[in-house]
């Protein structure tokens, strides 16, 4: 119950103070500060002076509001995006601003709006931050800081506004904004404002442009050494397009008697439609090389910055494949299970990465459902990369599992302990222990 009320006064706390510092400048909000703090001790007029500052801090405001009424003015804006950005590296984007009036325009700020949606309350009790260890108790036990914390993430990105000293009459001006990704996915743009001083500089008069874009913020990468795990070239039934799951179509070889069990899609119908005789076309069998990468969803109560960790890993080794004539596999199990195929002739990662950048983790254990994918699919493997985020007993059996199909496997091990204890599987010896606070180390000594 305490929890509930909290959260609906952070909802009006937080609502209050943005429209607050949307609408107030630094000397603004002093000024509206200072006003209640001199009205409590200028009550009583007769032993204090302090209403006069009361007074004179109260007119400064409502005349600096009334000027802001007489903010007028035609504008249209056009926001330019790039592709696509990367979590903690900054970009720049631009945004056209043209001035439709007769009269030039000076001392304008550009504002560009995120989506911020107010977490619900069960994202606000589930909400973990790093940052409580170090926080006082009365912080950590209100969860106001925690909040702030979960809209920066929920926003995703930190964007300053942009000044504009002047725009010419019936002129363009193109201003170009700073974008820090905070996380990966996709960012919502939902509106730009474009606000203006009052000639006291307490009050901003603002115009409003819904501008709704989005941008996908692709996941951190580090350098990861090339997939050389020595695996050997595998038979791919249905050829390389069955392999991206769109149907057969091998390498056409000839045409020969149909067979009872020939599938109806094989037979050749124009020689059927001139000698009226079953004919089918008979392919070429393809042989290539197919690697596996197996992503751990299952977060349980560990961090989420190890969970950022593995698939920050899983983008890294998947643009750092090179060679032309192998398939990636990426799979994972969320809801449903998923498996994604990228390299030789089916294009490149832009896909899976994409999904990397949207994937979140699952809090109910899917290994058992891991297990059944792999059972269909490791009779196609060369390799496996298998990225974990623990090691405990479902997941060791997992490991047993993938050891008993002799593929080589290379399996890595995110942690943020040093005393995370491996345990010996019979017939896999590479496995390998990630580190959450020296990343980029460990990997650089992974063969």
């Amino acid at each position: 119950m305490l929890r509930r009320l909290l959260f609906a006064n952070f909802k009006l706390v937080y609502k209050l103070s943005q429209w607050m510092r949307q609408r107030f400048t630094a000397a603004g909000m002093l000024i509206l500060l200072t006003m209640p703090v001199a009205g409590v001790f200028g009550f009583d007029t007769r032993s204090t002076l302090s209403f006069q500052i009361f007074s004179i801090t109260l007119i400064l405001l409502i005349t600096s509001i009334s000027f802001s009424l007489l903010f007028r003015g035609k504008f249209s804006i056009d926001r330019k995006l790039p592709d696509y950005g990367t979590v903690g590296t900054a970009l720049y984007y631009s945004c056209a601003i043209k001035n439709n009036n007769k009269k030039p325009r000076k001392g304008l700020v550009l504002i560009d709006d995120l989506n911020s949606p107010f977490p619900t309350l069960d994202e606000f009790i589930h909400a973990k931050d790093p940052l409580d260890k170090i926080r006082n108790r009365v912080d950590r036990i209100m969860g106001y800081p925690r909040l702030m914390n979960t809209i920066r993430k929920l926003r995703g990105a930190a964007i300053a506004p942009v000044s504009i000293d002047y725009i010419a009459e019936n002129s363009e001006t193109e201003e170009n904004i700073k974008l820090i990704p905070l996380r990966r996915g996709y960012l919502y743009f939902e509106k730009i404002r474009l606000a203006q001083a009052d000639p006291l500089g307490l009050f901003q008069a603002q115009k409003i442009f819904k501008k709704k874009d989005k941008l996908l913020i692709l996941p951190k990468l580090y350098k990861t050494p090339t997939l050389n795990t020595h695996g050997k070239r595998t038979y791919q039934q249905g050829g390389i397009n069955n392999a991206s799951s769109i149907g057969d179509s091998q390498e056409f070889i000839s045409l020969r008697d149909y067979r009872p069990g020939d599938p109806i899609r094989s037979i050749h119908w124009k020689s059927f439609a001139k000698t009226n005789h079953l004919v089918v076309k008979e392919y070429n069998d393809e042989f290539f090389i197919r690697y596996g990468l197996i992503l751990d969803t299952w977060l349980d109560d560990k961090s989420e910055d190890i969970f950022e960790d593995a698939i920050s890993i899983a983008a890294s080794f998947m643009t750092a494949q090179k060679e032309q004539d192998a398939l990636l596999d990426l799979m994972f199990i969320g809801n449903n299970t998923y498996r994604f195929t990228s390299g030789r002739g089916l294009g490149g990662t832009e896909n899976i990465m994409e999904v990397l950048a949207c994937i979140k983790p699952v809090y109910e254990s899917n290994i058992k459902s891991m297990e059944v994918m792999l059972n269909e699919y490791m009779h196609e493997c060369s390799a496996l990369i298998c990225i974990l985020l623990d090691l405990d007993k479902p997941r060791q059996r997992l490991l047993r599992t993938l050891a008993s199909y002799n593929v080589p496997i290379k399996v890595l091990i995110i942690s943020d302990t040093e005393k995370l204890e491996i345990v010996y599987i019979p017939h896999l010896t590479d496995i390998n222990v990630i580190h959450h606070d020296r990343l980029q180390q460990d990997l650089d000594v992974l063969s």
